[in-house]
């Protein structure tokens, strides 16, 4: 089992929720106003540093990451590398 953990701005929020509807994942879960600091900046939801970040959570099985993967590289392409969207995998093992 892989995690995949997906952090874009949160005014891209849209375009993953969509991205990961049509690539029909079985579920996820989303964070919103998440807050910190990146390779794009200071995202603290102050005047001094506005914005904010989305974290998806997705679960999927072994070997069915690559093509979501794919997807979520266009999207980055697409929006440009300013736009704060990143993607990481963790091997995890569903214990419940």
């Amino acid at each position: 089992m892989n995690l995949l953990l997906i952090f874009v701005d949160s005014h891209h929020a849209d375009d993953v929720e969509r991205l990961l509807d049509e690539s029909e994942v079985p579920g996820y879960s989303a964070f919103p106003n998440v807050l910190g600091v990146g390779r794009t900046g200071r995202k603290l939801g102050t005047r001094a540093f506005p914005g904010s970040s989305t974290l998806y959570f997705v679960a999927l099985p072994d070997g069915e990451c690559g093509g979501l993967c794919d997807r979520l590289k266009a999207l980055q392409q697409e929006k440009g590398p300013e736009e704060g969207l990143k993607a990481y995998t963790l091997n995890t093992m569903e214990v419940l």
